[in-house]
């Protein structure tokens, strides 16, 4: 009574996983697949054990299949996470593949047991990651050009009157007056000159920030 518990919770467990479990022989025949995968597939268990592991397989995946994925299954009776895509005929879907090789019963045959992840939802994910970031770089480099457009124009707002000024500067320095006036003049003169080199960095930095942007 345990034991026949125990084999339907074992059952249960393996047809409802959120994950593909499927077993083939080492030459790729597929043996069975739970009721998960056989769900994705849109296939039934007869339809999924006359076909191979690779059918399942786009060509590229088939092809890296054959020439590291096998191997390392006949070597190291072992592999973890590999990226595949599975594709058949209205099914189409990115996948992990993770397998271990073990001997079934007395026969000593090679066999693999493999698990499939689809992993759909985190392909969307990174995509919305990827257009929220290519969004973000978007309207900062929008900032940063109004920001140029800004420190320009308020650069000729600010340094017409700055030339006016080091203009009449340098006229009253000219003129004829008393001591006191000229230094005040040249005082004048200096701070401008002064004030029209910041400006031109404020300007020229947000330039090169808009370049490196």
């Amino acid at each position: 009574m345990g034991d026949n518990r125990f084999l339907e919770h074992n059952d249960s467990l393996c047809n409802h996983a959120p994950c593909g479990l499927l077993t083939f022989r080492i030459d790729g025949t597929i043996l069975h697949g739970n009721k998960t995968l056989l769900n994705w597939l849109k296939i039934t268990q007869e339809e999924l054990t006359t076909t191979t592991f690779v059918s399942l397989l786009d060509n590229g995946g088939r092809f890296y299949y054959q020439l590291f994925v096998l191997p390392l299954l006949r070597m190291h009776h072992e592999v973890n996470e590999i990226s595949f895509q599975i594709q058949k005929e209205d099914v189409n879907f990115s996948c992990l593949f993770s397998a271990s090789v073990f001997t079934a019963g007395n026969s000593k045959e090679m066999q693999v047991c493999a698990v499939i992840y689809k992993v759909v939802d985190r392909k969307k994910y990174e995509a919305e990651l990827l257009l929220k970031k290519a969004k973000s770089d978007a309207e900062r480099l929008l900032s940063q050009e109004r920001l140029r457009i800004v420190a320009l124009a308020q650069s000729h707002l600010v340094r017409a009157p700055l030339a006016n000024i080091l203009g009449l500067a340098a006229l009253l320095q000219d003129m004829e007056s008393d001591k006191e006036i000229k230094q005040l003049t040249a005082m004048l003169q200096e701070s401008a000159k002064k004030l029209d080199v910041e400006i031109r960095k404020i300007v020229d930095a947000a330039s090169d920030n808009s370049q490196q942007g």
